[in-house]
């Protein structure tokens, strides 16, 4: 599994490069503007370092095209495609929010003010974040990740593979180094923080769940239609519905079923992970009864 394999020797690299230039990028960045804090300057220079990788892989095999970066069908196609699944995305996501609140398991924001302005703000705002979010994780994902494996071990391998590295990276960057007493070995501090959190599975296994089983709903559909249009829709209507009740509420850490949301984020725990299950046994139903994730036409 030779892409694979390069795959993640680039995601290695990237997190040994990021520990060494973290510091440094934090003393450059503050030089500029002071607000910016060491774990998002080290989350951005991961991307920026993870991004040339991606393009090293792109250009070994060959990948720089339409069809392999995952948006084989014309423009118009696809953006008809993504919006609809955008839409399906969102109304998906409608009854395990209901259940939340039904279980007391979010409440409103004491310091907010819930008039017209701000659910205007807070939708259009979730909305745009998640559709930037949704082409940047599924271009990578389930464009040019699966692509090259796919081409090296089949679809069933790319799907696996990718939703292992996809559930795993969610999971860095999340370490937070106090702004207090920074020094030259900070970045290698962040990895340490970062690593530690997979020596606790208890704290994670049900975020990680989460994670994984998203992305072989999301493999799956790749496979499915042959390009990430339906990939984006879903991914972004799945985190604009998200972020709309994440920055709207806060986790009610003393209902009686408080662990449901889980550890991590108190968000993202066993109640998002069966959901998720169900999730995946309607998108098989409906794969088997020809109503969605048809192929397009070839261009």
């Amino acid at each position: 599994m030779r892409a694979f394999s390069w795959i993640i020797i680039v995601t290695v690299l990237t997190l040994l490069m990021t520990a060494s230039v973290a510091y440094p990028g934090y003393l450059l960045a503050h030089s500029i503007d002071d607000a910016w804090k060491f774990h998002r300057i080290a989350s951005r220079i991961a991307m920026l370092i993870a991004l040339s990788g991606v393009i090293w892989v792109v250009r070994r095999y060959r990948l720089g095209n339409r069809r392999d970066l995952g948006f084989a069908p014309p423009t118009r196609e696809y953006l008809a495609i993504a919006s609809r699944y955008f839409l399906a995305g969102v109304a998906m996501m409608l009854p395990m929010l209901a259940l939340m609140f039904a279980a007391d398991l979010r409440l409103p924001q004491p310091d907010v003010t819930y008039d017209a302005a701000f659910v205007v703000q807070l939708v259009i705002s979730s909305i745009v974040s998640g559709i930037i979010v949704a082409l940047i994780e599924e271009t990578l994902f389930r464009g040019v990740l699966h692509a090259a494996i796919e081409r090296d071990r089949g679809a069933v391998t790319a799907v696996i593979a990718t939703s292992l590295l996809f559930a795993v990276l969610h999971f860095v960057g999340k370490a937070r180094v106090p702004d207090v007493d920074l020094h030259w070995a900070s970045g290698w501090q962040w990895l340490a923080l970062t690593l530690r959190l997979f020596t606790r599975p208890g704290d994670i296994v049900d975020a990680f769940l989460v994670y994984l089983g998203i992305a072989v709903l999301l493999g799956a559909v790749r496979s499915w239609m042959g390009h990430t249009a339906g990939c984006v829709g879903l991914h972004a209507g799945w985190v604009a519905a998200m972020l709309v009740v994440l920055k709207s509420t806060d986790a009610n850490l003393a209902a009686p079923l408080a662990f449901l949301q889980g550890r991590f984020d108190h968000f993202v725990g066993w109640l998002v992970f069966g959901w998720t299950l169900v999730m995946g046994a309607a998108f098989v139903i409906v794969k088997r009864r020809g109503l969605a994730f048809a192929r397009s036409a070839p261009p």
